[in-house]
């Protein structure tokens, strides 16, 4: 069960006088990362604020990065500061900042862009061409600060609660994904009931979806997804599927038949080819398949390309990040409105211990682990 975090200080006092160094989470060199007590606190730049970190999530890059996966050795440039899901609150603000003050609750936008390339002019900066990523190339949020671009902070409504707070990031990424096309009075697939297809079920949930079909390799992960919707009210619109590779072409059909020739929407999570050519197959005729899950290698075959996708004139969407900053602003008003993502947290535990949450994630006991910065301050 989750650590009561109210008897626990989670909280920097912002506009103090700040330490000069700070404890961080390091990654000095591609295979190596390391939680070091004597990291320089930095100062904002120009444009900048700096945030006091109260709670940080682990994603599933992390894990990737403390796996040191192959596939993410262009991305990384170390050193750097590890992570990039985290709240907090502003501390202190650069030169040139206005529209914020010191205390404020907030989180940020990780991917720093460049604003002048063709896709940030075309109001489309997720997928900026020069993006910087913080907690893989600039410095992240396993930390007690963190400075970033003032126009990428977003504030967090009072309500949600810090243990939340922490992962809205990832939580960006399911809004975005459930988002990208209307879903209302729709029938929409979801291949994999991870933490993001977990979220990306319960927005599907809040914005109306006519059914949710859930694929999905693992009976837990299936059991966990109906137990939700019953909790949450929407079990009549949940169904669930057992993904076998031994029958696999007979479930892809059997959901094309109950669903009157295939799904108005195909979300893929997982970022498994096979689950990946599933959901194009249960696309029904001028459907819509949206594609967040990154495969490990970098090639993947669809197949049956002209038949399976242009003949049936299928809309394919790939998801980066979040739209900046209408994902954000769909995700604050969907949270004040009442949407919960807290079922999802696990585990919480203090910075220093963030190799004991890798080890949980890498085994499957854990779905959001949530670090506090602060609690080893306690030790």
């Amino acid at each position: 069960m989750p650590n009561d975090t109210a008897s626990r200080p989670t909280r920097i006092v912002p506009g103090g006088p700040a330490p000069k160094v700070m404890n961080a989470v390091v990654v000095p060199k591609f295979g190596v990362w390391e939680y070091r007590t004597d990291v320089p606190t930095p100062e904002p730049g120009p444009n900048q604020v700096r945030i006091a970190v109260a709670a940080c999530g682990i994603c599933g890059t992390d894990v990737h990065i403390a796996k040191f996966d192959e596939s993410l050795r262009k991305l990384l440039e170390p050193p750097f500061i590890q992570g990039h899901e985290f709240a907090g609150y502003i501390d202190k603000l650069g030169a040139g900042v206005t529209g914020w003050e010191i205390g404020e609750y907030v989180t940020a936008e990780m991917h720093e862009v460049c604003g002048h390339c063709p896709a940030c002019l075309d109001g489309k900066a997720h997928a900026c061409a020069n993006t910087r990523y913080r907690g893989a190339n600039e410095a992240g949020s396993f930390a007690d600060y963190l400075c970033v671009s003032a126009a990428n902070v977003q504030r967090v409504p009072a309500k949600v609660p810090l243990r939340v707070a922490a992962f809205l990031d990832p939580l960006g990424n399911a809004i975005h994904t459930a988002c990208k096309v209307p879903v209302a009075g729709k029938t929409v697939l979801v291949a994999g009931y991870g933490a993001i297809g977990a979220m990306v079920v319960e927005v599907l949930a809040v914005l109306g979806a006519k059914a949710i079909h859930v694929m999905d390799v693992k009976p837990k992960a299936l059991r966990k997804a109906e137990d939700r919707a019953k909790v949450g009210g929407f079990s009549d619109r949940l169904t669930t599927h057992l993904i076998d590779s031994a029958h696999r072409n007979t479930l892809v059909q059997h959901i094309i038949d109950i669903t009157g020739g295939g799904v108005d929407v195909s979300m893929e999570i997982s970022g498994h080819p096979d689950a990946i050519n599933d959901c194009i197959r249960c696309a029904r005729a001028a459907g819509d398949v949206v594609l967040l899950g990154l495969p490990t290698d970098s090639a993947v075959t669809l197949q049956d390309f002209g038949q399976k996708i242009i003949y049936r004139g299928l809309t394919l969407h790939a998801i980066i990040g979040r739209e900046m900053f209408r994902s954000w602003d769909t995700m604050m008003d969907l949270l004040n409105k009442g949407l919960d993502t807290s079922f999802l947290i696990t585990s919480e535990l203090p910075l220093s211990q963030l190799g004991v949450g890798y080890k949980r994630i890498a085994a499957g006991t854990e779905q959001k682990v949530v670090l506090y910065p602060t609690w080893d301050r306690q030790q």
